[in-house]
């Protein structure tokens, strides 16, 4: 895989890191709000996470055309670093270092969304549906 290649599977999950990051801080603003009992940033906290998430999905879809301009062999590369291999050169490297801050930090996103949900939903919580 080319340089290049690398360079820009990296940059796309460095975007995922700093929307993530956008998404993690307004959820820690909207937990504050619901302390506060303030409704009306609460409604505004909320529908402020919807802009980055909507752009998540459109950085998925950048990778996914990224992966199918790849050869074949190319990708199963990138899907063998995301599943636990070692990394060969300096570019593998940095661009597992990268996948790896983005998995740290959704665990820390998924884990106060799913506390804020339970919070503001009770019940009818997406999450207590799963069990």
């Amino acid at each position: 895989m080319t340089k290049s290649d690398w360079l820009d599977l990296t940059v796309l999950e460095r975007r995922k890191y700093n929307l993530l990051s956008e998404v993690m801080d307004l959820s820690q603003q909207l937990g504050e709000a619901l302390d506060r009992n303030d409704d009306v940033s609460v409604r505004l906290l909320v529908s402020m996470r919807q802009d980055p998430i909507l752009r998540l999905e459109e950085i998925k879809a950048a990778i996914g055309s990224k992966r199918d301009s790849m050869p074949p062999e190319e990708w199963e590369r990138v899907k063998d670093l995301n599943g636990g291999a070692r990394p060969r050169d300096e570019d593998e490297t940095v661009y597992l270092n990268q996948v790896s801050s983005v998995r740290r930090i959704l665990e820390r996103v998924l884990e106060l969304d799913q506390r804020l949900n339970r919070r503001m939903a009770g019940d009818d919580s997406f999450y207590a549906q799963k069990k």
